[in-house]
């Protein structure tokens, strides 16, 4: 279901019929009995009510789940990007030429990420995933070497700067499967049905109908677009710029020129 998530126009078009169809069958049933009694309406009233309020709810929870994943996604390339641009600086204390080969794969490493935000599917991502998984077995045996050679604080600093490294990835990769439960999507729909269907059953029939019954589905389809256009980390216009690694690159495409001090 994630895979139609990740396409919040398509979702929200979905929604929209799906509503409109469940407003209309409620209007149909409606227009077989032309009056109700003041008991019936009482009942209807306090049923909409009590259903538009879950609803809301629900709406409400969905969005609040796909806005702090979204935050929190953002957040999480921030971090990426300053672990690396640490990580290169902390490079810069090893020895020559591990130095040099630790910064070039830095490099390396960043433009992969960059490539993984800007990714346009899941066939991209997964080829990413494994160019990403190749550099993190380079860069760790690139700092492993120094630090079994010469076991110091420095070199241990560089290891351990390298491990939050892969571990930033790790957790962004975690991040962008986070996603809004689909039982939690299958509630908010199943009782949206319900409450466009009480609303088509609500409306008065009349020689000319007012159509208050399209504005709900209405409202809840562009609800639904927002809240997978947050929850989707790809779909949508609402997306995650890798613009903390873009700036990054910029600053660590100078590479550090070992300088040679006579005795």
């Amino acid at each position: 279901m994630h895979r139609l998530l990740d396409h919040p126009l398509l979702w929200a078009i979905i929604w929209l019929v799906v509503l409109l169809v469940a407003a209309l069958l409620g209007r149909q049933l409606r227009a077989r009995r032309k009056t109700l009694g003041e008991g019936e309406k009482e009942d209807l009233n306090l049923i909409l009510s009590a259903t538009l309020t879950l609803l809301s709810l629900l709406v409400g929870f969905s969005f609040s789940m796909a806005s702090a994943r979204y935050d929190h996604r953002k957040s999480l390339e921030a971090q990426e990007a300053a672990v690396i641009g640490t990580e290169y600086e902390r490079a810069a204390l090893l020895p020559q030429p591990q130095a040099l080969h630790v910064e070039r794969l830095l490099r390396a490493y960043v433009n992969d990420r960059i490539a993984f935000y800007n990714a346009p599917n899941d066939a991209t991502d997964a080829k990413n995933l494994s160019d990403t998984l190749a550099l993190q077995n380079k860069l760790w045996e690139s700092v492993r070497a120094p630090a079994v050679a010469q076991p110091n604080s420095i070199t241990a600093l560089v290891a351990d700067g390298m491990n939050k490294v892969t571990d930033s990835e790790r957790s962004t990769q975690a991040a962008w499967e986070d996603r809004v439960p689909v039982p939690a999507w299958a509630l908010m729909f199943v009782i949206a049905i319900f409450a466009c269907a009480l609303i088509g059953y609500y409306e008065q029939p009349s020689e000319k109908p007012r159509r208050f019954y399209v504005l709900l589905p209405l409202l809840l389809a562009v609800a639904s677009y927002i809240i997978a256009d947050l929850d989707s980390p790809r779909g949508g216009l609402i997306t995650v710029a890798a613009k903390n690694l873009e700036g990054v690159t910029q600053s660590i495409s100078v590479e550090h020129v070992p300088t040679n001090r006579r005795p």
